[in-house]
C-alpha cells in the first residue's frame, strides 16, 4: 500500500541516462534502483514514482529474480521486501552483500517485522522502511543510501590509491638496494661539473634527509636520500634570469613559475616508471604542515612523511650554506641555532615530529662529526679522503668530496694546477687512528 497518490508525468519521456549537453545538478540522478517485492502493484507504483524522480528502475518479484537482476542490471540501490516466497529478503540480503558489497540495500517490512529489519541492518543493510510506505521518507532514504555508497566508493578509491603508492614505495626500496641507487647518484655527479653549487646543496639535503628518516624510524631511508638528491631537479627548468635575480624582484608570473618547480621535478622523475614513488615525494616537498604550501595545499597527514623530511632538511641546509657551512655532515654540530629557528615554524610550515628528529640528531652528533685537515697540494697521497670539493681558481669543479685519492687523481690535479691553479690547500678527512 502506498500512502499517497502517484501522478503519471509521462514516464516515457524520462531518459534512462543523462542526455548530452543537458547539465545534471544532482550527480545521484539516474542512479539504478532495483525494487524487489512479490506484490506487483507495489513494484509498479514504486517504479513509477522513482522514475519520476529520475532514477533508472527495474523490478524483481522474489529473491531469486533479484539475484539475477543483480548480475544483469548491477543496481546501485535495492529496495528489498523481507517477506517473499521462495527466497526471502533476509536470505537474499546476505547473498547480495556477498556478491556486491557496494550495493546499498534498504529493507521493506511491515510494522510487526521491525526487529527483523534491524537485524538485517546489522548484517549489512543500509536501513529499512515500513509499510504502508511514505514516499517522501522513501525518497530521502534512497538519496541517503546512494550518498553513502558514493562516499564509500570514494574512500575505497583513495585507499586503493594509497595501497598502490605504498606498493610502489616498497618496490622502490627494493630497487634501491641494487645498482639503480648508484646509477641515480652518478647523474648528480655529472650535474656537479655544470652546476657545482646546485649539486653540493642537493647532496647536503640528501645526506641529512636520510639521517632524519633513520632517526624517525622509516624503512625507506635510501628513498629519502634520493628524494633529497633530486628535490631541486625542477629548478633546472628555470630561465637563467630567474635564477640570478633576487626573489624580492620577481614578478607575479615569475613567482608562478617558481611555485611550479615541484611539478616540473615530478613530471621529469615520473618519466621513469620505476621512480614514481620518488616523484610523489618531490612533488609535495613545498607543502606546509598547516596547508598553506604548494602545489596542492596539502596539510598534516595528507603530506607524505618523506616530503616533510625533505622540507626540513632543505630549509636547514639553505641556512647553513648561507653561513658558509657548506659541508653539512662535517658542520652539523654547528647547526643548533638554525634548528631552533625551524622549531618556531613547527606546526605551521614544518612537521613538529621531523623538526624534533633533526634537533635530536644534531645533539647526538656533537663531538662525533669527522674532522678535516688542510693538506698542501704537493703533500697529497693515495687513499686520502677528500672532505670538500676541489675547484680551480677560475671556479672549475675538478673532484667531488668523499673520493679516495688515486695516483691518477693526484696526477690530474697536478696537471690542471699548471694551467688553472687549484684552490690550495686541499681538505681531507683526518685519519682518526
Amino acid at each position: 500500500m502506498i500512502s499517497h497518490q502517484i501522478y503519471n508525468t509521462n514516464i516515457a519521456c524520462q531518459p534512462p541516462f543523462p542526455l548530452k549537453g543537458i547539465p545534471v545538478s544532482n550527480p545521484l540522478l539516474y542512479s539504478k534502483v532495483l525494487v524487489v517485492d512479490d506484490e506487483t502493484e507495489v513494484c509498479d507504483a514504486l517504479k513509477e514514482f522513482l522514475e519520476e524522480e529520475q532514477y533508472v528502475v527495474e523490478i524483481a518479484n522474489d529473491g531469486e529474480e533479484a539475484l539475477e537482476k543483480l548480475e544483469e542490471f548491477k543496481p546501485h540501490c535495492i529496495l528489498l521486501d523481507i517477506r517473499m516466497p521462495y527466497l526471502n529478503g533476509v536470505d537474499a540480503l546476505n547473498m547480495i552483500k556477498q556478491r556486491s558489497p557496494v550495493t546499498e540495500v534498504i529493507m521493506v517490512t511491515a510494522l510487526q517485522k521491525i526487529k527483523m529489519a534491524e537485524e538485517c541492518m546489522r548484517n549489512g543493510a543500509f536501513g529499512y522502511i515500513t509499510k504502508p510506505i511514505d514516499l517522501d521518507y522513501l525518497l530521502n532514504e534512497v538519496k541517503n543510501a546512494l550518498e553513502h555508497r558514493k562516499n564509500a566508493l570514494s574512500k575505497e578509491k583513495k585507499l586503493t590509491a594509497e595501497k598502490k603508492e605504498k606498493a610502489e614505495l616498497e618496490l622502490m626500496n627494493q630497487l634501491l638496494n641494487t645498482e639503480l641507487f648508484h646509477g641515480l647518484q652518478f647523474t648528480q655527479d655529472l650535474v656537479q661539473y655544470l652546476n657545482p653549487e646546485f649539486a653540493g646543496h642537493s647532496k647536503n639535503v640528501a645526506w641529512l634527509s636520510e639521517k632524519i628518516s633513520i632517526k624517525i624510524g622509516l624503512k625507506h631511508s635510501r628513498l629519502c636520500y634520493l628524494a633529497g638528491l633530486y628535490h631541486d631537479i625542477g629548478k633546472l627548468s628555470f630561465p637563467e634570469m630567474l635564477s640570478k635575480r633576487p626573489s624580492d624582484d620577481w614578478t607575479g608570473s615569475e613567482w608562478e613559475v617558481y611555485k611550479n618547480y615541484p611539478n616540473y621535478g615530478y613530471e621529469f622523475i615520473q618519466s621513469h616508471f620505476r621512480l614514481r614513488g620518488l616523484g610523489t615525494i618531490v612533488k609535495h616537498q613545498s607543502e606546509n604542515f598547516d596547508g598553506t604550501g604548494f602545489p596542492d595545499g596539502l596539510k598534516e597527514g595528507e603530506i607524505p612523511i618523506e616530503s616533510k623530511i625533505i622540507a626540513v632538511a632543505n630549509a636547514f641546509c639553505e641556512e647553513m650554506e648561507s653561513s658558509n657551512l657548506k659541508r653539512i655532515d662535517l658542520d652539523i654540530d654547528k647547526g643548533e641555532s638554525i634548528a631552533s629557528l625551524l622549531k618556531k615554524d613547527a606546526g605551521k610550515k614544518f612537521d613538529p615530529i621531523v623538526v624534533d628528529a633533526l634537533i635530536n640528531f644534531i645533539e647526538e652528533m656533537k663531538n662525533k662529526t669527522p674532522k678535516e685537515e688542510p693538506v698542501p697540494l704537493g703533500n697529497l697521497k693515495e687513499n686520502m679522503i677528500l672532505s670538500r670539493e676541489i675547484y680551480t681558481h677560475s671556479g672549475k669543479f675538478i673532484l667531488s668530496r668523499d673520493q679516495a685519492l688515486t695516483k691518477f687523481n693526484i696526477k690530474k690535479l697536478q696537471d690542471i694546477h699548471r694551467i688553472d691553479p687549484i684552490q690550495d690547500p686541499v681538505h681531507i678527512i683526518r685519519n682518526m687512528e
